[in-house]
């Protein structure tokens, strides 16, 4: 029970952005196209999804960037809508909506659950319901092979596998993921944090009354400690357990579904594609961003910049003083 509060109140099910500098990202993208290379892309026909914004059904494959002529696309596919996974990653999607935008790059939003729990999750968030949609059964997310999550032949109920889950067993990366929840990261972006933690605050979502430099004693550039872990649990107590009924889908069996993200260029090309690996380790938004950067002409140098803007004030500031 210890190891479950701690990690729930650290962030149960979202994934700390890597720290991955913009030379580091670079050099990557060559093996990231070899492994994408190798990946044969699923069949989403006969698929529908839910729009979030009018209820109303939405062919799949139309949302998915080879359709959608002519514009580079981001196509995330969330976790459920309790999800403490979903809801970071819709907060740093959020977050980065505009420079997406400024690079025209399109962004949809597939969250597995009915429309009206995903009504609750962007009402939740401030989050744009025009890009979002409902699955309700998760069947994006199988056509696309991400991961049903641990022990998909077992027996056990999906609570026991999501609390193994949680506790690191089949999920590769999720207590280090909690770990640095706690203890910061000096090399990351914590921009999109500090947004997330005002939104929550103006919902009234505790702690509510967090001063936007609660966390300069511990420092000032960086993900700051406690500073992740600290939104994890605003978005755990007052956003998801207190409306758990609301954003849940029925099927329990999804409670451990993952999600991924795919993005193509504005050829129908796929530039990039990631599938959480489990608990806590969800797409990389570091990584993401400067595979479009590269593949729209924008390095991965400036977009990192435009990203840790924030971070790099901090930093400044903290020199100057």
């Amino acid at each position: 029970m210890f190891l479950f509060a701690l990690v729930a109140a650290a962030s149960v099910r979202a994934r700390a952005p890597s720290a991955v500098g913009a030379s580091l990202a670079a050099s990557r993208m060559p093996a990231l196209r070899a492994r994408l290379a190798m990946v044969v892309e699923p069949e989403l026909e006969g698929i529908e999804v839910f729009s979030v914004e009018d209820g109303e059904p939405r062919r799949a494959a139309n949302l998915v960037g080879p359709e959608l002529l002519s514009k580079a696309h981001v196509t995330a596919f969330l976790t459920h809508f309790a999800d403490f996974n979903a809801w970071e990653y819709a907060q740093r999607l959020k977050a980065a909506e505009q420079d997406l935008l400024r690079m025209g790059v399109e962004l949809t939003v597939i969250g597995i659950g009915s429309p009206a729990s995903g009504r609750k999750f962007a009402e939740l968030l401030d989050f744009p319901t025009e890009r979002l949609f409902a699955d309700p059964t998760g069947a994006c997310h199988r056509a696309l092979g991400f991961s049903p999550g641990a022990f998909p032949d077992s027996q056990l109920p999906p609570q026991a596998k999501l609390l193994a889950m949680i506790a690191g067993v089949g999920s590769p990366g999720t207590i280090e993921a909690v770990i640095r929840g706690y203890l910061g990261d000096p090399t990351g972006n914590a921009d999109w944090i500090a947004k997330a933690l005002a939104q929550g605050a103006q919902q009234g979502r505790f702690p509510a009354d967090l001063s936007a430099s609660a966390f300069d004693p511990v420092g000032r550039a960086g993900v700051r400690p406690f500073e992740l872990a600290t939104l994890r649990l605003q978005n755990m107590v007052q956003g998801i357990l207190q409306n758990w009924e609301a954003l849940a889908p029925a099927d329990p069996s999804l409670f451990i579904q993952q999600g991924g993200t795919l993005v193509y260029d504005w050829k129908g090309e796929l530039i990039y594609r990631y599938a959480d690996e489990g608990v806590l380790v969800y797409t990389p938004a570091d990584e993401m961003l400067a595979a479009i950067g590269e593949a729209v002409g924008v390095s991965a140098e400036e977009e990192f910049a435009a990203a840790s803007t924030g971070g790099a004030a901090r930093a400044v500031s903290q020199q100057a003083n």
